[in-house]
C-alpha cells in the first residue's frame, strides 16, 4: 500500500504515542510551561498590520505605479472624506471652511486638511470658472433681482425687504409686468415664514435664488472635505485619533447647524469603520461558534473527558501557531490573522479522529493503555499523511504575489503540522491522565439507519453524485470574482453609504484614475485624447484650475457691475428698524400680497403669493398673539433670521466675485498647485468616469479604456481591478500547485493510482459543485471567501484519506466501513468546521457573511460527496480488486 511501507511509520508513530502516555505527566507539564511561555510571547509581541496596500506583493508593475504617485503627491495617499450636508449652499460653504481651519495646526492628528472649491480664492474668482452660458444666466439673474439686491445691501432688515418687495408687488398691480424673478422669490420665501410661524428657523438660501437647474442647486449644498491623518499601522483603526477628532467636530458643526449632516468615509475612514464592524462580529460570532463546537463535539464524542482533551489540545496548538507566526513573520494583516479560524476549523478534526478511535476501542473491551496503542497504529498513520496535504493545499499560496494570503498559507500550513505533533502528544497524555473505563459494550454502527440507507443505495448515490457533478459542471465557466471592495462592507454604515452616494456622481467619484504627466503640454495632450473616451466623464489638471473664455466673462462682469454698482458698492448704514417698523413693515407686505391676488396678474405668481401670505399673517397673528404659543414670542425675529441671515454671505461674494481681474496659472494657491504639480514638474492628471463604478463592468470598461491609451495609470480603481486580477491568478495558481502536489505526495506514498483517485474524487467533485453554487446562489467570489478553497482542499483530501485507509483495514474483516468510527469522524470534523464558520455568515459585514456562507456550503458538499459518493466508488474499487 505504501512505497515506504506501513512497518516503518505506524510502530514510530504507536512508539510516540505510547512515550506519551507513559510520561503523561511530564508531557502535560511541559507542555504546559511551554505554552505559557509561548502565550506570553505572543502577547507581548503582538503586532497587526493593517496597511491593505500591502496585501499585494508592492513589486508588481502597477503597485510600483502607484507607490511612485503616491511618492510624488503624498498629500493625497491615505486620506479620509468628510461629506459636508446642508439645506443651503451657504451653511456648506461656511462649515467646510470651518472645518478646514480646526483641523489646520493639528498636527499630532492631520498632516492636511483640504476643502476643494472654497475658500479665499474662490470667493474672488468664482464667476469665471462658471460656463459663459451659466455666468450669462447668472448675470441675468442678478439683474433682474437687482432692485431686490441693492435694498437689502442699503437695509438688510424685514423692514428693508418689505419694502423692495411691495414695490415690486405695486408695478405688478398697476402695470401688470411683474419682475421676471419675482414669483421665484415668492415661492423661496414661503417655507421661512411657515418655519417662523411654527416657532423654528428655516435659512433661506440667497445664492440658490439665482439658479434655475435643480441639480446645480442639490450638488451646491455638499462641500467635501480631504483630510490626510497620522497614521499608527500597528493599531487596528491606524487614523484613529485623526477620525475621533473629525467625528467631534462634525458633531459639533451638525449641532449647531439644523439640517446638517457630516459624514466620513474614505479609505481610512471605510477601514475603520470596517474593523470596528468585523470586530464586533466576531466576538459575537466567536461566542456563538465556539458553544457549537463545544456542543456539537459533546454530542458526537459523548464524554466529557474526552471533549476537554480535545479543546485543551486545541487552543495549546492555536498559541503555539501564533507564537510561530510572529517569529516568522513579525506581523499579522488582516487576512493572516483569519488563520486562527482556519486552525479550529481543521486542527480539531486531529483530535475528533483520534478520540472517536480511542472510544471505539474502548467499547470494544480494550482497557485505556491498549485503547491508546491500537488508536495510534489505526489513526496515527491517516494523520500524518493527512498533515502535509492540508499544509500543502495551504503553502501552495506561498509563491504568489497575493502577499496577504502567502503569509495566510504559511502560518496555517505550519499549524497542520503543529495540530498533528499536539494531536499525537499531548492529547494521548491527556487522555492516559483522564481515561475512560473498560466497557464490553459493542458498537453500535449496525444499528445506524443512515449507514445501512447509505451502504445500501451505494451505487446509486455515486452514479448521482457524478450526474449532479456533470450538470455543476455547466456553470464552471460562470463562476466570477467579485473585486468591489465596498461590496464586501457592511452596507449600514455611515463611511459606505457616503462612498456609494460619492461614488454615483461624475464629478465626486472616488474612483478617479490618476496619471502623471511629465510636463503641462504633455497633460494638455493626454487631457485632448482622455476626453475622447466614451467612458471617460472629465479630465482635470492643474491648467484646469485656469478658467477658459476670460476675456469674455470678464467683459461681461464688467457690463453687469455697471448697473450692479447700488448692490457692488458699501451703502451707508441706516438705522435699526425699530420693533414697531418690522411689524409695520409685516404688515406692509401682507396687504401688497393681499392687493396682488384681487389684481389682473400672471396665475404662476398667485400661486406663490398666496401661500407667503397665508404664512405671514400666521407670523402676524403670532405677534398679535392670535396664534398658537409656540410661535408667539420673537415670530418677527425669526422671521427675519431666517430670511437674511445668509444675505450677508451672499453680498460679499458678489462684491469680491465682480471684482475679479483674471486668473492664471502664477495666480493659483499653493493649495492646488501642490496637488496637480510635483516638485520634479510632473502634473497630475485626474480621469473621472463618465459612469457609476459601482457597475463592475463600468469600472473594467473606464480603466481598460484608460489604460490603453496610457500604460501607467493608477488610483484607487486601478488598485481595486488589478488586486482583483492578482487574487483571481493567485487562487487559480495556488489551487493548480496545490492539486498537482498533492497528487504528487500521494502517488509517492501510495502504491495504487486508484487509492489516489479514491481520495481525491469527491474533493474535486465538491470543488465543481461549489463553483456552480457560486453562480446559482449569486454569491461570487470575493478577498474574503477565497480561503474557502484551502479549506475545502484540505477537508476533502483529510476525510478522504481516512475514509480509504479504514476501507483498507477494513478489507480484510466482515465490517463495512460506515460501521466503524471513521464516517462518524469526518462528519463530526464537517459539523465543528460548520460550527466554526457558519455564524459567520449572520455577520452584518457582507465579506464575513459572504465567508460564512460559502464555506458553509463548501464543507455540506464535501461531506456530501465524502459520506455518500465515496463508499460506493470505494465497494466498487475494492468489489473488483477481489
Amino acid at each position: 500500500m505504501l512505497r515506504f511501507g506501513q512497518e516503518n511509520l505506524v510502530p514510530f508513530l504507536c512508539a510516540w504515542v505510547g512515550w506519551s502516555a507513559r510520561h503523561a505527566r511530564l508531557v502535560v507539564a511541559g507542555a504546559a510551561l511551554i505554552t505559557i511561555a509561548l502565550a506570553y510571547y505572543t502577547w507581548t509581541h503582538l503586532s497587526i498590520n493593517t496597511d491593505t496596500d500591502q496585501m499585494i506583493d508592492p513589486n508588481l508593475p502597477f503597485r510600483q505605479v502607484y507607490e511612485k504617485f503616491n511618492q510624488t503627491f503624498p498629500q493625497l495617499a491615505n486620506s479620509f472624506l468628510m461629506v459636508v450636508d446642508a439645506a443651503t449652499p451657504e451653511e456648506a460653504d461656511a462649515v467646510a471652511r470651518h472645518l478646514v481651519a480646526e483641523l489646520h495646526g493639528r498636527d499630532e492628528l492631520v498632516m492636511n486638511a483640504y476643502a476643494p472649491g472654497t475658500g479665499d480664492f474662490f470667493d474672488r474668482h468664482g464667476f469665471l470658472y462658471l460656463d459663459l452660458d451659466e455666468l450669462y444666466r447668472l448675470t441675468d439673474s442678478l439683474a433682474d433681482a437687482e432692485p431686490v439686491l441693492a435694498g437689502l445691501a442699503q437695509d438688510t432688515s424685514l423692514r428693508g425687504l418689505s419694502d423692495v418687495l411691495v414695490l415690486a408687488l405695486d408695478d405688478a398691480v398697476k402695470n401688470n409686468s411683474p419682475p421676471e424673478r419675482l414669483a421665484r422669490v415668492l415661492a423661496d420665501l414661503t417655507p421661512s415664514a411657515r418655519a417662523a410661524a411654527a416657532g423654528t428657523i428655516r435659512l433661506l438660501s440667497w445664492q440658490e435664488l439665482f439658479q434655475d437647474d435643480e441639480a446645480d442647486i442639490l450638488e451646491g449644498r455638499r462641500r467635501i472635505v480631504m483630510v490626510q491623518p497620522v497614521l499608527d499601522f500597528t493599531s487596528f483603526k491606524p487614523a484613529k485619533a485623526a477620525l475621533a477628532e473629525a467625528r467631534r467636530l462634525g458633531e459639533a458643526a451638525e449641532a449647531a447647524t439644523p439640517g446638517l449632516t457630516v459624514r466620513l468615509t474614505g479609505k481610512m475612514a471605510i477601514r475603520a469603520e470596517e474593523m470596528k464592524s468585523v470586530s464586533k462580529g466576531a466576538k459575537i460570532s466567536g461566542i456563538v461558534s465556539f458553544l457549537l463546537v463545544t456542543l456539537i463535539l459533546g454530542f458526537g464524542i459523548r464524554s466529557l473527558r474526552l471533549v476537554l482533551a480535545a479543546l485543551a489540545t486545541l487552543a495549546i496548538g492555536l498559541i503555539w501557531t501564533a507564537s510561530f507566526a510572529l517569529a516568522a513573520i513579525g506581523y499579522f494583516n488582516v487576512i493572516s490573522i483569519a488563520f486562527a479560524v482556519l486552525f479550529i476549523g481543521l486542527g480539531i478534526d486531529f483530535a475528533i479522529h483520534f478520540v472517536l478511535r480511542y472510544r471505539e476501542e474502548i467499547w470494544a473491551g480494550h482497557d485505556s493503555d491498549e485503547a491508546l496503542s491500537r488508536t495510534a497504529r489505526g489513526v496515527g498513520l491517516p494523520l500524518a499523511l493527512a498533515a502535509p496535504t492540508t499544509a500543502i493545499a495551504f503553502y501552495a499560496f506561498a509563491p504568489t504575489a497575493y502577499a496577504g494570503l502567502a503569509q495566510l498559507g504559511i502560518i496555517s500550513g505550519t499549524g497542520m503540522f503543529i495540530s498533528l505533533f499536539t494531536s499525537l502528544t499531548i492529547l494521548p497524555a491527556l487522555m492516559t491522565l483522564m481515561p475512560l473505563k473498560r466497557t464490553s459494550a459493542p458498537v453500535t454502527g449496525g444499528g445506524n439507519p443512515v449507514g445501512r440507507f447509505i451502504a445500501r443505495h451505494a451505487k446509486a448515490l455515486s452514479i448521482t453524485g457524478f450526474i449532479a457533478g456533470a450538470i455543476a459542471l455547466i456553470a464552471v465557466p460562470q463562476v466570477s470574482f467579485d473585486y468591489d471592495p465596498i461590496k464586501l462592507k457592511d452596507p449600514e454604515t455611515e463611511s459606505v453609504q457616503a462612498f456609494q452616494d460619492l461614488l454615483a456622481r461624475q464629478d465626486s467619484s472616488p474612483y478617479a484614475a490618476q496619471i502623471m504627466a511629465a510636463d503641462m503640454a504633455e497633460a494638455a495632450e493626454l487631457k485632448t485624447r482622455l476626453q475622447e473616451l466614451d467612458s471617460v466623464g472629465r479630465v482635470v489638471t492643474l491648467a484646469s484650475y485656469v478658467p477658459g473664455g476670460q476675456p469674455e466673462k470678464l467683459e461681461l462682469l464688467s457690463d453687469t457691475s455697471v448697473f450692479m454698482t447700488p448692490v457692488l458698492m458699501p451703502a451707508e448704514p441706516v438705522a435699526r428698524a425699530t420693533a414697531k417698523e418690522q411689524r409695520a413693515a409685516l404688515g406692509n407686505l401682507i396687504a401688497g400680497l393681499e392687493a396682488l391676488e384681487n389684481a389682473n396678474v400672471d396665475a404662476a405668481l398667485l400661486d406663490s403669493a398666496r401661500p407667503l401670505r397665508l404664512a405671514l399673517e400666521q407670523v402676524m397673528a403670532a405677534v398679535e398673539g392670535r396664534g398658537s404659543e409656540d410661535g408667539a414670542e420673537g415670530a418677527i425675529e425669526r422671521l427675519e433670521d431666517g430670511l437674511l441671515r445668509l444675505f450677508p454671505q451672499v453680498l460679499n461674494r458678489l462684491r469680491r466675485g465682480f471684482a475679479t481681474a483674471g486668473v492664471t496659472l502664477a495666480d493659483l494657491p499653493a493649495d492646488i498647485r501642490s496637488r496637480y504639480e510635483a516638485g520634479d514638474g510632473s502634473i497630475r492628471v485626474e480621469v473621472y468616469p463618465r459612469a457609476d463604478l459601482g457597475d463592475q463592468a463600468a469600472l473594467t470598461r473606464f480603466i481598460d479604456d484608460v489604460s490603453r491609451l496610457h500604460g501607467d495609470v493608477t488610483g484607487s480603481a486601478v488598485q481595486v481591478k488589478r488586486a482583483g486580477e492578482i487574487v483571481i491568478g493567485a487562487m487559480q495558481q495556488a489551487t493548480a500547485t496545490a492539486a498537482v502536489l498533492i497528487i504528487l505526495f500521494l502517488l509517492l506514498l501510495f502504491r495504487a493510482a486508484r487509492d489516489v483517485a479514491l481520495i481525491l474524487s469527491p474533493v474535486m467533485l465538491a470543488a465543481v459543485m461549489t463553483a456552480a453554487a457560486t453562480v446559482w446562489l449569486n454569491i461570487p467570489f470575493n478577498f474574503a471567501n477565497v480561503i474557502v478553497l484551502p479549506l475545502l482542499i484540505g477537508l476533502g483530501v483529510d476525510a478522504g484519506i481516512h475514509l480509504v485507509m479504514r476501507a483498507r483495514e477494513e478489507s480484510e474483516g466482515d465490517r463495512q466501513i460506515l460501521e466503524t468510527s471513521t464516517p462518524r469522524a469526518v462528519l463530526l470534523s464537517a459539523l465543528t468546521t460548520v460550527g466554526s464558520f457558519g455564524s459567520l455568515a449572520l455577520s452584518s459585514h457582507r465579506g464575513t457573511a459572504s465567508m460564512g456562507e460559502l464555506l458553509t456550503i463548501s464543507v455540506f458538499l464535501t461531506l456530501a460527496c465524502t459520506l455518500l459518493v465515496l463508499p460506493g466508488l470505494i465497494n466498487w474499487a475494492y468489489r473488483k480488486q477481489n
